[in-house]
């Protein structure tokens, strides 16, 4: 009993390296070409979202930009969960939705601002559209996943300015958040 015990833990442990493996080898090979093209967020929030957002900044202690980061990766992913099969809609509410990259970039960049605006941060976030998302060299022939939305955070931190390149739907499927890698071609914010 002991021994197919071992054998099934082993097993396991085979099969979620190889999970992991396979992972870190797509996301290694995920490219974002451009033109990237920039715009602010174009996100809604209802009035039950804004306040359940406002709370948790208030209670909030955001010293860096890479605090506000990560709370907002943390908010966005409470709020939707990834897939293409719905119109591509701006406005959020409290309840969790479905949300493609479209939806993602707008709502992280939008909660982001707010963060940095409450915590007196010198950064602002940006929705880029990159026209081209290719994994191993070749684009997904499938509508929604040829090119990709994703956010750039430009960050005035006197003494450390310097570019974020942020994508809240890689972070929700376990991919990382941190584009750095993956972008090909300048992109620029509008400050």
């Amino acid at each position: 009993m002991k021994k197919k015990a071992r054998m099934l833990a082993l097993a396991l442990l085979v099969i979620v390296g190889l999970t992991l493996f396979a992972i870190a080898l797509t996301r290694a090979n995920v490219k974002l070409e451009g033109p990237h093209t920039t715009r602010v967020s174009s996100a809604t929030l209802d009035k039950s979202l804004e306040a359940a957002i406002e709370f948790k900044l208030r209670e909030a202690r955001l010293a860096t930009v890479e605090d506000a980061i990560e709370l907002s990766l943390r908010l966005t992913g409470a709020r939707l969960h990834f897939g293409l099969g719905h119109p591509t809609r701006l406005s959020f509410g409290a309840e969790p939705r479905e949300g493609n990259s479209i939806e993602y970039a707008h709502l992280f960049a939008r909660i982001f601002d707010m963060a940095a605006a409450r915590s007196k941060l010198p950064a602002r976030a940006y929705v880029v559209h990159s026209d081209r998302a290719a994994v191993f060299e070749k684009v997904v022939p499938l509508p929604g996943l040829r090119d990709h939305d994703w956010v750039v955070v430009e960050d005035e931190t006197p003494g450390a300015s310097r570019q974020w390149f942020v994508d809240a739907t890689f972070e929700d499927a376990w991919l990382g958040w941190d584009l750095t890698h993956n972008v090909k071609g300048n992109v620029k914010g509008r400050r």
